[in-house]
C-alpha cells in the first residue's frame, strides 16, 4: 500500500509537472496575432521609412510546446508609390518562446533577401517569456543567433527593469543588449557593433505586446547601416473553425510553392524552373484569389517576371559574343562624325557614363 501510494503521487506530480509545462506557452493552436509598426533604414545621410502589418498564426503545437507560426510580413514603403513587400515565414517557436533556425535555402523562399523584408527577417527576438523570469531586476544572459547565421551567435543581457501600462494591459518592461560586437567579416570590417531591444511583455501571459529595437550593421569601416524597428501588438484572438481550415489549406499550398521558389529562381534561374514556379504561383491565385496570404504570392509573380527578363538579356548577350559589332556613328570630342567601321583592324574601346 504505501508502495502504490508512493507510485500514485510521483505519477500525480507528473501530470501536474507537464499542465504547468504546458500553460507556460500562450500560443495556442488557432491563435492570430495582429501586429502593427513602423520600420527605417538610414546610411549616411539617407533614410527610408516602411509600414509594417503582421499576421501571425499558430498552425500548430506539437511536442514539448513547439508552435508552428505562419508570419505574415508586409512592407510598404513611405513617401512613394511602391508596390509592397510581403514575406510569409514558417517560424518554430519552443515552450520558451525562442524562434529555432532554419537553412538559409528556406529562407530564400520565405522572405527574399530584398528591400525590407531582407533587413527584417527577425521581427520578435522573442515570442514570448516565460512568467517565471518576469520578476523586477531579473537579468540573464544568452547566446543567440544574430541576423540569419545559425553559427553566428552573440551574447545578449536581458534585464526585467520595472512596469508598465501599454494600452489597457499590465506589463513588464524587458532590456535587451548585445554586450560584445559580433564580426561577420574581418577582412572588410563588417560587424553589428549594436543591437539593443526594449519589450513589453503581457503580465499575465508573457506575449510580447510591444517592442522598439535598433541595430547598427558596419557594413565596412566608417559606413554603417541602422535599422530602426517598432511593432506593437493589437489584436490575439482564435480563428472560427472554418476560417482556419481554410488558411491551413492555403498554407499547404504555400509550403509546395516555396519549393519551387527562393534557391531555383534566384540562384539557378533557367526557363524550366521559372515555368514550373510561375505555374504554381498562377494555381495558387486562381484557386485562392481572397487569401490574406495573396500579397506574398504576388511578389514572388513580380521576381519571377523580373528574374525571366533578366534571364532572356543574359542569353540575347550571349549570342552577340563573337559576332561582328553593328556598325553606327558618333561624334568625337572635336566635333567630327566618326563610323564604327572605319576603325577596323584597330582596338576600339567604348566608354559609357552618365551624369546628373
Amino acid at each position: 500500500m504505501f508502495c502504490w501510494r508512493i507510485n500514485f503521487l510521483t505519477v500525480v506530480s507528473l501530470v501536474v509537472a507537464a499542465c504547468l509545462s504546458a500553460a507556460q506557452s500562450p500560443l495556442q493552436k488557432g491563435l492570430e496575432l495582429r501586429y502593427e509598426g513602423v520600420a527605417k533604414l538610414q546610411l549616411g545621410g539617407q533614410e527610408i521609412g516602411a509600414k509594417i502589418s503582421v499576421n501571425d498564426l499558430v498552425a500548430e503545437v506539437g511536442e514539448k510546446q513547439v508552435a508552428t507560426v505562419a508570419s505574415l510580413r508586409i512592407f510598404q514603403p513611405e513617401g512613394r508609390e511602391t508596390i509592397p513587400e510581403a514575406a510569409l515565414r514558417f517560424l518554430s517557436i519552443t515552450g520558451s518562446g525562442e524562434e529555432e533556425a532554419i537553412p538559409v535555402e528556406r529562407l530564400f523562399s520565405e522572405s527574399p533577401p530584398t528591400g525590407f523584408i531582407g533587413q527584417f527577417t527577425t521581427l520578435l527576438p522573442v515570442y514570448f517569456f516565460p512568467t517565471e523570469k518576469l520578476k523586477e531586476g531579473n537579468s540573464w544572459t544568452v547566446k543567440e543567433r544574430v541576423l540569419i547565421r545559425a553559427d553566428l551567435l552573440g551574447e545578449f543581457r536581458y534585464r526585467v527593469a520595472g512596469k508598465e501600462k501599454v494600452a489597457d494591459s499590465d506589463c513588464y518592461v524587458i532590456e535587451r543588449s548585445l554586450l560584445n560586437p559580433v564580426v561577420l567579416q574581418p577582412e572588410q570590417g563588417a560587424q553589428v557593433s549594436k543591437s539593443s531591444d526594449r519589450i513589453w511583455v503581457e503580465t499575465k501571459t508573457g506575449l510580447v505586446k510591444q517592442i522598439q529595437r535598433e541595430t547598427h550593421l558596419q557594413i565596412r569601416e566608417g559606413q554603417i547601416l541602422v535599422s530602426t524597428l517598432q511593432l506593437a501588438l493589437k489584436s490575439a484572438q482564435k480563428l472560427e473553425s472554418n476560417n482556419f481550415n481554410k488558411r491551413l489549406k492555403e498554407l499547404e499550398a504555400i509550403r509546395s510553392i516555396h519549393q519551387k521558389v527562393g534557391v531555383p529562381v534566384l540562384m539557378k534561374p533557367t526557363k524550366e524552373n521559372l515555368d514550373g514556379a510561375e505555374k504554381e504561383l498562377n494555381g495558387f491565385m486562381e484557386q485562392f484569389k481572397d487569401s490574406p496570404y495573396a500579397p506574398h504570392i504576388q511578389m514572388w509573380q513580380r521576381l519571377v517576371q523580373f528574374v525571366r527578363q533578366r534571364l532572356s538579356q543574359a542569353e540575347q548577350r550571349s549570342r552577340l559574343i563573337g559576332k561582328e559589332a553593328p556598325d553606327f556613328e558618333l561624334p568625337s570630342l572635336d566635333g567630327k562624325k566618326v563610323r564604327l567601321s572605319s576603325l577596323k583592324g584597330k582596338v576600339v574601346v567604348l566608354n559609357f557614363f552618365a551624369h546628373w
